[in-house]
């Protein structure tokens, strides 16, 4: 993984945090009713407001205040590794909404985002060949959109980028299984 951890690190940290969000939206749909629907969504939830911090740049108390939720959620069994993917992919909004104002930010940022992966990576419903394969397309596409869209490295990604990339959805094979 050291060649996905470089190219990782070297797209806009909105960018970072949008693949953060988008594994961990992945994991979430993974989850079986052993975790409550409730609880399922306000990971959704969470998931949905950090895209819209990615597409603005910035996060607003409306969009911070879903995404603590998300964060601060209490969940043990087998979604716990979901929502330590959510706890890291928090982090690394909260920290890509703090690069242009303290230089430590960006570090923590990109900390963050591996943390995410890293815990999304090990949860219920994925595996880590699925995650990586999940990560590599997504950081590709994203890539190539934010290039398109003379994306900078602190600039919020719009629509130019958002627009060009796919939701993320649970695969046909997961419709119809016990618990999704």
């Amino acid at each position: 993984m050291p060649q996905m951890t470089d190219d990782l690190e070297a797209l806009p940290f909105w960018a970072q945090v949008l693949i953060a969000s988008r594994l961990t939206r992945r994991s979430t749909h993974g989850l079986d009713v052993l975790t409550p629907q409730k609880d399922r969504d306000t990971l959704i939830a969470g998931c949905d407001a950090m895209d819209r911090c990615a597409c603005a740049g910035s996060w607003s108390a409306a969009e911070r205040d879903v995404i603590l939720r998300a964060k601060n959620l209490s969940i043990s069994g087998p979604a716990q590794k979901t929502l330590l993917a959510m706890y890291y992919a928090a982090d690394a909004t909260h920290a890509a909404n703090d690069t242009m104002d303290f230089g430590a930010a960006d570090a923590a940022c990109m900390a963050s985002v591996r943390k995410s992966i890293s815990f999304a990576s090990q949860s219920r419903g994925l595996n880590p060949l699925q995650a990586a394969i999940a990560v590599a397309g997504d950081m590709d596409i994203i890539a190539f959109a934010c290039k398109e869209a003379s994306i900078g490295r602190y600039d919020g990604l719009g629509e130019g980028v958002m627009s060009r990339i796919h939701p993320v959805h649970p695969p046909e094979s997961w419709r119809g299984a016990p618990g999704v």
